[in-house]
C-alpha cells in the first residue's frame, strides 16, 4: 500500500494441538476463553492490527505468514528469496506478535535485531498514539517471523499487541 520502507508481518497459525470450538468470554474490554480452548490471540491480535492498518491505508508491504509456530516456515521461505533479491526500498521489518502492551523488541533469539535508536524512536511514536501506551525498547525477544530478515534488512522488530498467556488455555 503506497510508498513505504517498512514490511509489516503477522502470522496466521496458532499454537495448539486442541481441535475444539473456541468459547469466548467477554469481561469488559478483555476477551478470554472458558479455559477449555485456546483463544489464539497469538497471533490473531497481530492480524487484527494489520487488517486495521490496511483498511486505513497505512503505507507498507504486508505479509501474513503461515507456520510461525512450527519454525517460521512461511517467513523462512520468503527470506530465502529476499536474501538473493532484496526488496528495493525496504529497510525495516515490524512484526505484530508480542505479549503485553509495552515492548519494542531489539533482540530476538539472543541476537541484535533492531538498534536502540530505532526502537526508541518507534516507541516514542507509538506512545503519541494513545495516552495509555508505555512502549519502550525490550531486549527479551524470543522468536517471531521478523527474525528471518535480520541479515537482510537493517531494522527488524516485534511489537506488543496486547495479548497475555499465549499458548495456554
Amino acid at each position: 500500500i503506497g510508498e513505504s520502507d517498512v514490511m509489516f508481518t503477522s502470522h496466521l497459525d496458532t499454537a495448539t494441538s486442541a481441535n475444539t470450538k473456541v468459547n469466548h468470554v467477554f469481561e469488559g474490554s478483555i476477551i478470554k476463553t472458558d479455559g477449555k480452548s485456546i483463544l489464539g490471540a497469538d497471533d490473531k491480535a497481530g492480524v487484527t492490527v494489520m487488517m486495521y492498518m490496511i483498511k486505513n491505508k497505512v503505507p507498507g508491504l504486508y505479509y501474513f505468514f503461515l507456520g510461525e509456530e512450527v519454525g517460521c516456515v512461511g517467513s523462512k521461505k520468503v527470506a530465502s528469496v529476499q536474501k538473493e533479491n532484496k526488496i528495493e526500498g525496504i529497510n525495516k521489518v515490524i512484526s505484530f506478535d508480542r505479549r503485553n502492551t509495552k515492548s519494542v523488541i531489539t533482540y530476538q533469539s539472543s541476537q541484535r535485531c533492531a538498534s536502540d535508536t530505532f526502537g526508541k524512536a518507534l516507541s516514542d511514536q507509538l506512545n503519541k498514539a494513545d495516552e495509555t501506551f508505555s512502549y519502550d525498547i525490550d531486549p527479551t525477544g524470543v522468536l517471531t517471523d521478523s527474525v528471518q530478515f535480520i541479515k537482510i534488512y537493517a531494522e527488524c522488530t516485534n511489537i506488543s499487541v496486547g495479548y497475555q498467556s499465549e499458548h495456554t488455555f
